[in-house]
């Protein structure tokens, strides 16, 4: 799935409407030089190189500012900031997702406008409490915005037993905006699919989380290929779970995998989980759905992050986080020898990020997920000539990507 970019806001002046001039002279510099410090933090962070950012100082009159950061970050980190100037000491309120965030604001006004007041509250926030929670429907959709609407207001979705730290709330309390643990991703969920928790019950979970379904189950429960849960306890050929209720399941040892994290997949265990996407596969039979993250419908980001999933690997959720993720590797169609099979292939339909990913399987051949092509679904086109679809991918193709490790 490729970026998603909303409406981005301009910074405005005060109560004029004027555009973009700052109050005072020194406020440029310290834009200028918080976007600097914020691109090596965020870096650091997300594990994403980051390119060059305009997080701006919207200008809300009385020498009061808010932080607005671009769109796209805003699925990376939370940063719900203001800055008061023209007291004695320039007041920091709001709050920010980590310590390192607010320490690096309260550098950037102290070295331009003075020692300042900070009252900055790091999460978990005082005021959204509980501040975590676990998806407990089989599957759950996230949104752009608070409202319960797809299309390209769908962002992503989580599977049965995901981990999730609550942000804020919606006007009416029915949403929740949420980072998702398993890959960083910021986004809205109906707080209806949470099973809203207490830090320590939410770190008991993380611990626990090592029993992946591989064999989509609809008894003793509805549970969707690559669902992780609690593991219990094992014995023989069962193996017991827990769900994100506090209730336990009994599944047979062949349709689970217990994970052993921090250990890089093979490319032919990637490839022969990414085959049984295929049409005829056990996975088969879905069509592309943008956002989609899980059962048989799924987006180009999606099939790919769930591929890696599955195998005990996690990536970023969209496109171009994968392509910043990854080690880039065959830059260009001349250079396809470097590319290995598990190799990730980027394209771009406008030639500035990437808007489309696949898995490469060798040969010059690469599946996918499409709703373009000789079906809707996932599907295997080439890097080398092939049909007038495989010709397009080829003209748009924006280079390659080596997963070397998991977020």
């Amino acid at each position: 799935m490729q970026q998603r970019f909303w409406l981005s806001l301009a910074l405005v002046a005060g109560l004029t409407g004027a555009p973009a001039a700052l109050a005072k002279p020194q406020l440029g510099s310290f834009e200028k030089q918080f976007n600097q410090g914020l691109i090596r933090l965020l870096t650091s962070q997300t594990q994403l190189q980051q390119k060059p950012l305009e997080a701006s100082w919207k200008a809300l009159g009385q020498e009061r500012y808010q932080l607005i950061l671009p769109d796209h970050i805003q699925r990376e980190t939370y940063m719900n900031v203001f800055l008061q100037l023209g007291g004695e000491r320039p007041l920091l309120q709001g709050q920010v997702l980590t310590a390192a965030e607010r320490d690096l604001l309260v550098a950037q006004v102290r070295q331009h406008f003075g020692e300042p007041q900070t009252e900055l509250q790091v999460f978990p926030f005082q005021s959204v409490q509980p501040a975590f929670a676990i998806s407990k429907q089989t599957g759950s959709d996230l949104y752009v915005k608070p409202q319960a609407v797809a299309g390209d207001n769908l962002a992503t979705q989580v599977r049965l037993g995901t981990p999730l730290q609550i942000l804020a709330h919606s006007a009416d309390k029915k949403f929740a905006r949420v980072r998702v643990h398993d890959d960083g991703y910021i986004a809205w969920i109906q707080r209806s699919a949470l099973q809203e928790v207490s830090q320590v019950e939410y770190e008991q979970w993380l611990a626990t989380r090592q029993v992946i379904v591989m064999n989509p189950l609809t008894q003793p429960a509805n549970l969707p290929f690559g669902t992780r849960l609690g593991l219990i306890s094992e014995a023989g050929d069962r193996v017991s779970v827990r769900l994100p209720d506090g209730k336990s399941l009994q599944l047979k040892r062949q349709d689970v995998l217990i994970n052993s994290p921090g250990k890089l997949p093979t490319s032919a265990a990637l490839l022969k989980t990414a085959r049984q996407y295929l049409p005829q596969g056990p996975q088969g039979g879905g069509a592309y759905l943008w956002g989609g993250t899980f059962g048989k419908r799924l987006d180009c980001s999606g099939f790919v992050q769930t591929v890696f999933r599955v195998n005990g690997v996690y990536l970023p959720r969209d496109a171009d986080q994968q392509k910043r993720f990854s080690q880039p590797v065959a830059n260009t169609l001349q250079q396809i020898s470097e590319l290995q099979a598990g190799d990730l292939v980027f394209f771009s339909s406008h030639g500035k990020w990437p808007t489309h990913v696949g898995l490469y399987l060798g040969e010059n051949q690469f599946i996918h997920a499409s709703a373009k092509g000789q079906y809707d679904g996932i599907k295997i086109n080439s890097l080398r000539g092939g049909s007038a679809y495989d010709q397009y991918l080829q003209k748009i193709y924006f280079g390659g990507g080596r997963v070397t490790r998991s977020l």
